[in-house]
């Protein structure tokens, strides 16, 4: 669960910026074992991620105009109050640390929602088995989960904006058709501000951190090796044993002969990284001062009250 990770890389790019105390130490991991082994994983998870929140700032941000042309005479004052608290929610250590939190829960419904939700449908069908129904529950079970992972993530977000209790506390002047899309609006301008104040840093101390583990990794799949041709010899092994470290073994060297590629993606990317998050800075906040303006323009063309 490669996301887990963002959450304590989050905490430490916060409390660097803003203690003078002695903060955690952490050391290496590149001895140990289950971490050598989905190295590589990690390695082109880091570069992924960095890509995608690259990408996203710039579709949320060639975005916003059409977000604002989904309003219908809202108070202008309040949509620009709603953009600029979502701006400052999205580079806000309590919203970064909700966001690595509903990062990890994302990746691990990613990886897990199949074998889940067919527990869930098996004993949901046995119930309607049960009551003599012969319903078929699958479809909507499953449509179920997903929405309430999905919903229940965006409302513990917006919770860390202040822009969107304005919003809750004006909802009914603003009517429902704008409160919809001012909630898309916030939604994107914190998740593009997040891409590019937070997001992209932590993948870029990550993958720096990653690339200088590559040779201990080797060496400590190296060492895993001989330890199972160890144990292989070892006297007393069954045959079932024996296979079963093979598998081992070959997951092993697999693992291993991925690193070299996925290092080198890395290290070119790594080049790259600081020049990539000022042009994404750069293109996020000429963004927003255009939306910014728009939004002025739009309270200019509006009729007095």
């Amino acid at each position: 669960m490669r996301v887990c990770l963002l959450v304590p890389a989050i905490a430490l790019v916060v409390l660097t910026g803003c203690s003078s105390g002695k903060g955690p130490v952490l050391v290496s991991s590149g001895d140990q074992t289950p971490y050598a082994l989905g190295y590589a994983d990690e390695l082109t998870g880091a570069t992924k991620s960095f890509g995608e929140a690259q990408t996203q700032e710039k579709t949320l941000s060639a975005g916003f105009g059409a977000r604002v042309e989904e309003l219908k005479k809202p108070d202008w004052d309040k949509v620009l109050y709603v953009v600029d608290e979502s701006d400052k929610a999205g580079k806000s250590a309590d919203y970064a640390e909700a966001h690595g939190e509903m990062d990890a829960v994302r990746s691990f419904w990613d990886s897990e929602k199949d074998n889940i939700t067919g527990k869930v449908v098996g004993n949901a069908q046995h119930t309607v088995k049960e009551a003599g129904c012969s319903a078929d529950v699958a479809g909507p079970v499953s449509f179920s989960l997903n929405d309430a992972i999905t919903k229940q993530t965006q409302k513990k977000l917006r919770g860390k904006n202040e822009g969107f209790i304005a919003i809750e506390r004006y909802k009914t002047s603003l009517g429902p058709q704008n409160v919809a899309a001012l909630e898309k609006l916030g939604d994107d301008v914190a998740q593009a501000s997040y891409d590019v104040h937070v997001q992209m840093v932590v993948q870029r101390e990550r993958l720096h951190r990653l690339v200088a583990d590559k040779d201990a990794a080797k060496k400590t799949i190296d060492r895993f090796v001989k330890e199972e041709s160890a144990y292989q010899a070892e006297a007393g092994r069954t045959d079932a044993e024996k296979k079963a470290s093979v598998d081992r073994v070959t997951a092993a060297n697999k693992s291993k002969a991925e690193i070299d590629a996925a290092a080198s993606q890395a290290a070119q990317l790594s080049k790259q990284m600081d020049a990539a998050i000022d042009s994404a800075t750069k293109d996020y906040e000429k963004a927003l001062d255009q939306l910014r303006a728009k939004i002025a323009e739009k309270k200019k063309a509006a009729p007095r009250a």
